[in-house]
Order: C-alpha cells, then sequence, then structure tokens
C-alpha cells in the first residue's frame, strides 16, 4: 500500500460525500475493507470505534485512525488532508460566489429570511441546556451575571471565555 493510494481513496470518498459525517463510513469500509483489503472488517470495526472516541467529526476522525493504521503518521496526516480537501474547496468556492452576490437583493432577502430560524434554533438549543443543567444558586447567579455583562455592555463572549478557561485550567492543575 503506497501513501498516494490512501490519499486517493480518502479524496474520493471526501468528494463523493461532501459535508461527511456517518455517510462516508459504508465507503470507507467499502474502499479499505471489501475493495483494497488493507484490513479486515473486524478491524475496521475497531478502527470506527476508536474515532468514534474522539472529538470532532467521525469522517475525520475515521480518516486519521485507519490512516495511522496504515501508514503510521505520514498515513494519518495524507489521509486527514485528504478527507478534508473537498470540504474546504467547496466552502472557498461558495465564499468567493458569495462575495460576488451578496449585494443583490434576492440573496440579501435570503439570509435576512434565515435570521429568525437561526435565531430559534439557538435559543431551543440554549434552553435544552438549560433544562438539562443541574442548577445551584451559584451556578444561576454566575449565568445570570455573565449573560447581564454581555447584553448590557455589548462585550465580544471571547472576552469572557478565555478568562474563564484560564481560571478551569490553573483550578484543575493547582487542585492536582
Amino acid at each position: 500500500m503506497k501513501l498516494t493510494d490512501l490519499f486517493f481513496i480518502f479524496l474520493k470518498i471526501g468528494w463523493l460525500t461532501l459535508g461527511g459525517g456517518y455517510v462516508m463510513i459504508p465507503l470507507f469500509l467499502e474502499e479499505i475493507v471489501k475493495r483494497r483489503n488493507y484490513m479486515d472488517e473486524e478491524e475496521f470495526i475497531k478502527t470506527l470505534t476508536l474515532a468514534q472516541l474522539f472529538p470532532g467529526p467521525i469522517a475525520f476522525n475515521l480518516a486519521v485512525s485507519v490512516g495511522y493504521k496504515l501508514g503510521k503518521i505520514k498515513g494519518a496526516i495524507i489521509s486527514a488532508l485528504a478527507v478534508v480537501i473537498p470540504s474546504f474547496v467547496s466552502i472557498l468556492v461558495i465564499a468567493i460566489f458569495f462575495l460576488n452576490f451578496q449585494k443583490l437583493k434576492i440573496v440579501q432577502g435570503f439570509f435576512y429570511g434565515l435570521r429568525p430560524a437561526i435565531a430559534s434554533a439557538m435559543v431551543l438549543a440554549v434552553f435544552e441546556i438549560f433544562k438539562k443543567r443541574k442548577w445551584n444558586t451559584l451556578r444561576f447567579l454566575s449565568f445570570l451575571f455573565l449573560s447581564l455583562i454581555l447584553i448590557v455592555f455589548k462585550i465580544n463572549p471571547i472576552y469572557i471565555i478565555i478568562p474563564s478557561l484560564i481560571v478551569i485550567i490553573l483550578w484543575v492543575y493547582f487542585k492536582n
């Protein structure tokens, strides 16, 4: 098995299943196990299970896991690049065309119409998280205080997220 073969396998899968996700798994199985016999089905299932343990898109994680299994670090890097290139190129093309059409009234109207749908989806997601959270007085007051700061002072959330992450990391580090 050559690394160029690995690259073109994952590039092909990336182009065939633009957007990725679990839709790619049967194609991975077909190409890696059935067509090329690079690993048996049991080994593929174990690799898939491992890929699901890591955060991030399953298609990317599976490409990295299979690539590593077949070609170590070089295989993982080549597989990762190959599976990502199609989505990257597609987004780039869309962005280029969007810049040309963003001033059209119909495009502006479309995006203006999307705002309420996106806002309601975000509110629904926050509400679901809010319901599932185990609240105590300190958590609720912290949530309320930070929300008010963001809304009243119109602060970019990153200015709260980064210091909060630093505090959490330091707390975990010094607690142990």
